[in-house]
């Protein structure tokens, strides 16, 4: 299962290694919203969306929310990365007060509902980092901090984990595992800030520094606990099965849909 998941994991960061410095905007643009659309998918199950008529009509209606979305980016971003920060304070809250207010959320409309809110955002990042000047090493920064609290929570977690951190949601989830990412997105921002400072000539922020992988690491484990306790509820054990050792696309992407924004916001206001 390791290997399997070691496997596919070279594989994707192979691809996307050849998409951000061999693609053209158009071209990463078109896989972006490719990836997101699949996610969409998959995400019309999690809302017990059944019927393929159904889930295809799901997928349409989030296209067209996107395209609405696109063409007030200049004007609404900071709108939209607000409302998507404040949403994951509200997943957190769901997280730690679960299973109480489960037949509030767990409906269909509420959770059709929660797609949009949970991938759009992320989507509209992504589109706006390619449109700036260091949008390869700002993406991949993301990308690597995310997947190093990933890493991080998992061999720390299996070595050291004692302490639950949600039983009720994520059984196996340990909070040495959350030190473990934790410690792992500081060791990466560290090295990532010593490159930027080297690369272009910049001063290294102390306070990014200390609050970018707090920040990072901490909505990575809440975007991970907002999915297991979705699939939870509709027993389901992985999103998808597309990526091999990995389950699907959510099950890949759920720390850096919850990251993006509050990523974004910090790049923004602090840089």
């Amino acid at each position: 299962m390791l290997g399997q998941r070691i496997i596919t994991a070279i594989v994707l960061l192979s691809a996307l290694l050849l998409i951000v410095f061999f693609t053209n905007a158009l071209i990463f643009s078109l896989v972006l919203t490719l990836v997101t659309l699949m996610g969409a998918w998959e995400w019309s199950r999690l809302a017990d969306i059944r019927s393929i008529f159904g889930r295809s009509l799901y997928c349409f209606a989030f296209l067209i929310i996107c395209a609405l979305v696109y063409i007030s980016l200049d004007d609404s971003i900071l709108l939209v990365l607000t409302i998507s920060v404040l949403f994951w304070l509200l997943a957190f809250f769901l997280i730690c007060t679960y299973p109480r207010y489960n037949n509030y959320w767990k409906k269909l409309s509420i959770l059709s509902l929660m797609g949009f809110l949970v991938l759009i955002p992320c989507w509209i990042v992504m589109l706006h980092l390619r449109t700036q000047d260091d949008f390869a090493f700002n993406f991949l920064s993301l990308i690597v901090l995310v997947a190093a609290a990933d890493v991080g929570a998992y061999f720390s977690g299996r070595k050291f984990g004692k302490n639950k951190l949600a039983v009720l949601v994520s059984p196996n989830k340990t909070w040495e595992g959350v030190l473990g990412g934790l410690a792992a997105s500081f060791l990466i921002a560290i090295i990532i800030f010593v490159l930027k400072s080297f690369l272009q000539d910049e001063p290294i922020s102390g306070f990014l520094l200390v609050i970018l992988p707090l920040l990072v690491s901490s909505f990575s484990v809440v975007g991970d606990l907002f999915e297991s306790m979705l699939k939870r509820v509709k027993g389901l054990k992985d999103s998808g099965n597309i990526l091999p050792g990995h389950g699907g696309i959510l099950d890949r992407i759920d720390g850096i849909v919850s990251t993006a924004p509050i990523y974004m916001l910090l790049l923004i206001y602090l840089n």
